[in-house]
């Protein structure tokens, strides 16, 4: 048909290969984008995962204090009774690990201090110093035998006997 004219716009080698290379300079910036974004991402996991593993570290060490019917300082930690059965609580390189016969845990990490602090009136307290600068603290429950004996004590001194 003579008459129709169709006007087909081409684009020259020039044009094509210039929007190409803008084309692959965007494509490369969006895929480093994404990259960068997947290593961002994968650090906050971590982060996540670690700290929630030291939340659980210090809630199993509070419900294993608050479970103990006695908590001696021993060498190099405590001991720590309960359910007739001895487990210990000891500082190795700023992890605190938990140790009930052949089974060993970290339960905390980037600790400075592990000490039983003896406390007259109140009960004693295991302190747990962190190495961000707080001090966690939880208090020993007094076992029956030891609050028994005391109470035997304080009558058999009422009475005044000689020996």
């Amino acid at each position: 048909m003579p008459g129709i004219n169709h006007p087909l716009r081409g684009s020259t080698l020039v044009e094509t290969l210039v929007m190409m290379l803008v084309a692959g300079i965007l494509f490369l910036s969006v895929m480093d984008g994404l990259t960068l974004f997947t290593r961002l991402q994968t650090r906050r996991t971590e982060a996540l995962l670690a700290a929630g593993r030291q939340r659980d570290g210090y809630f199993r060490v509070g419900a294993l204090v608050a479970a103990a019917d006695s908590i001696r300082a021993g060498d190099g930690g405590l001991a720590v009774y309960g359910g007739g059965r001895r487990s210990d609580l000891s500082l190795r390189d700023s992890a605190l690990i938990f140790c009930a016969g052949e089974f060993r845990d970290t339960l905390l990490i980037g600790i400075g201090m592990l000490r039983l602090e003896k406390c007259d009136p109140q009960p004693d307290t295991v302190e747990i110093r962190f190495r961000r600068g707080f001090t966690a603290k939880f208090p020993v429950r007094i076992s029956e035998r030891e609050r028994c004996g005391s109470a035997l004590e304080k009558i058999e001194n009422g009475y005044g006997y000689e020996e």
